[in-house]
């Protein structure tokens, strides 16, 4: 019987290597916004770039990336729905 170790391949180091590095850029990231917030400034590409870098994390760990809330119906819709409703038609 042979053993073989289940070593991960060299590329597989770079990869979680490069998300350790990600994950501590996400870290000084979230400190100057909240060094930012704190001065009572608000810097939005920094903020942005936070929020870039949390998803990308995010998603190498096995997490949802930016979930995406179902739209809200505009007035525009909701009038017509509304006027559909009054009018008594539908489609």
């Amino acid at each position: 019987m042979t053993i073989r170790p289940n070593i991960p391949s060299v590329d597989d180091f770079y990869i979680e290597a490069a998300v350790r590095h990600l994950a501590a850029a996400r870290n000084h990231l979230q400190c100057a916004v909240l060094s930012f917030d704190d001065a009572g400034y608000e810097h939005d590409p920094t903020a942005r770039s936070y929020s870039y870098l949390a998803g990308i994390v995010a998603e190498f760990s096995g997490r949802a990336w930016r979930p995406v809330p179902p739209p809200e119906p505009s007035h525009i819709e909701s009038a017509a729905v509304e006027w559909r409703r009054s009018a008594k038609r539908s489609y």
